[in-house]
């Protein structure tokens, strides 16, 4: 140990790194510019305009396969697989409820070019379909009778 009145050299601190501060200053103006480089070109693709959601035009077909069997083997394509194959985003889903998950989800609306939001209907529109159902009903509609014969397999009741 040194006396309190020597005076020794201090230890020897040379092998500790030294900081150059204009370097650092200089590397980080570099990488702000190539980050800066890199996220230009993404911001100025104007964004994808997807139409909104509408009806679906055709028959979902999920009673087609109800009940039968068949061999699954790993080497057949996606299509040929033991589910429910879906062409739009090419993948397979097990089950029924999961197929129909599926074609009303953000993944294969978004593949279809649809947004999820759904366009406003106007007054015209909204009074257009009621009266369309309306007439629908009055066509295709069944009295109380028409329902009980249909429901008895065609036997009037009889009184006793």
């Amino acid at each position: 140990m040194a006396q309190p009145g020597s005076h020794v050299n201090s230890v020897d601190n040379t092998y500790r790194r030294k900081w150059d501060r204009e370097e650092y200053l200089e590397r980080a103006r570099e990488r702000a510019d190539e980050e800066d480089g890199r996220l230009k070109p993404k911001s100025k693709v104007p964004p994808v305009q997807r139409k909104p959601l509408k009806h679906r035009d055709y028959e979902v077909d999920l009673e087609s396969r109800l009940g039968k069997t068949q061999v699954v083997t790993p080497v057949a394509p996606l299509s040929q697989q033991a589910g429910y194959y879906c062409s739009v985003c090419e993948c397979v889903v097990k089950d029924s409820a999961n197929y129909l998950d599926h074609i009303n989800g953000k993944k294969h609306q978004r593949a279809l070019g649809m947004s999820m939001r759904v366009e406003r209907a106007s007054l015209e529109q909204v009074q257009q379909r009621f009266e369309t159902l309306k007439k629908r009903k009055v066509t295709s509609s069944f009295t109380e009778q028409d329902t009980q014969t249909a429901t008895r397999g065609g036997r009037k009741k009889t009184a006793t």
